[in-house]
């Protein structure tokens, strides 16, 4: 064999054994895409995975947590999916499973979407709920009959004048909302001062900083009470404000416990019967009296005895005004005759 046949025979097995280790790591490659290491299998149920592939994206919040793995049907006539859940993820027993499309026409992918039980799936296990994709197809059927009805309708000659009026209405609606944006623009009306006037808006500024300068004002005294002062402070700070309180509890109940044994004045009026009765025997008593005097002053009032001949009688009156005169006059000569009395005594003196 020539140097070039040699030559030609190592460059053939070199290339022989290039493309068997490039057929051997496309097998690797493809087998890691669609059978993932480190994974477990969990299932889920739903009624139609149309455009699902092997080897889809199984994601959680934007994050890839596994693989799609076998598409099968049950006997239920549903597509049952075989997720490869990575192991560092954990499926929670009520999570849902939706399948989902990246952008409007792209690839179908699984979105997991999480629970809130604290169970989660092991081996084997199944989601509890998933939700399928709206068919595009099936939309299209159901959006074709009412195209179809509302060529009918627009293709009768009362449909082409409801829709000449209503293109009318339309444009007329579009001038008058042209004709209020104009004035907008203008500052005109209500709606264009809110836009157009700066007063208004330094208006709200000026509320906005008062509001402002009052949260200010509210954090301040927050604080103050958080430190402790002023009255309100030092309700919620100051503790000797409750053992205070508690004291004066404990006083109470120690109080209240020695009215319930009868003890001290106010208990034995509590607990004591023979007070209650000695009382009970004095309001009789004060009955009785108040009785007696009610007879007396009916008595005073019938004009009867000395008290009531006082009171009745006017005669005893005059009487008594008549002898008030006499002692009267009887004080006034008195008192005229102890002068000269006075002097004749006087008198008498000297000439001794």
């Amino acid at each position: 064999m020539s140097n070039r046949g040699a030559v030609e025979l190592k460059v053939g097995i070199f290339v022989f054994l290039g493309i068997l280790a490039l057929l051997y790591l496309t097998l690797q490659l493809a087998q890691e895409a669609f059978a993932p290491k480190d994974t477990y299998k969990i299932y889920g149920v739903f009624d139609s995975v149309s455009g699902l592939i092997r080897g889809a994206k199984v994601e959680m919040a934007g994050v890839p947590i596994g693989k799609v793995g076998d598409i099968s049907l049950t006997p239920e006539g549903k597509a049952k999916v075989e997720l490869l859940i990575f192991k560092k993820y954990k499926i929670q027993e009520d999570a849902v499973g939706v399948v989902r499309t990246f952008g409007v026409l792209g690839d179908k992918f699984i979105e997991i979407r999480p629970g809130t039980s604290p169970n989660y799936l092991s081996e084997g296990g199944t989601i509890a709920k998933t939700e399928s994709p709206v068919d595009l197809d099936q939309i299209l059927a159901s959006i074709g009959p009412a195209v179809e009805g509302l060529k009918e309708v627009l293709g009768t000659k009362e449909g082409k004048e409801n829709l000449r009026i209503l293109v009318a209405n339309i444009r007329d609606a579009s001038e008058s909302f042209k004709k209020i944006a104009d004035k907008v623009e203008k500052g005109q009306g209500t709606l264009g001062k809110l836009i157009a006037d700066d007063k208004l808006y330094m208006e709200f500024t000026a509320i906005s900083q008062s509001l402002k300068n009052a949260s200010q004002k509210i954090e301040g005294l927050a604080n103050q009470i958080d430190r402790g002062e002023g009255t309100l402070g030092k309700l919620i700070k100051d503790e000797t404000l409750y053992a205070t309180l508690k004291n004066t509890a404990s006083n109470l109940e120690r109080v209240s416990k020695k009215l319930e044994k009868g003890e001290g004045t106010l208990g034995k009026l509590i607990a004591d019967e023979e007070i209650y009765r000695d009382l009970k025997n004095l309001s009789k008593d004060l009955r009785n009296t108040a009785q007696n005097l009610d007879k007396i002053v009916a008595k005073i009032e019938r004009g009867e005895g000395t008290l009531g001949k006082l009171v009745k009688d006017d005669s005893l009156y005059n009487e008594a005004k008549r002898t008030l005169r006499s002692v009267n006059r009887a004080a006034k000569g008195v008192e005229e005759q102890v002068p000269i009395t006075v002097l004749g005594t006087v008198a008498g003196a000297a000439m001794k």
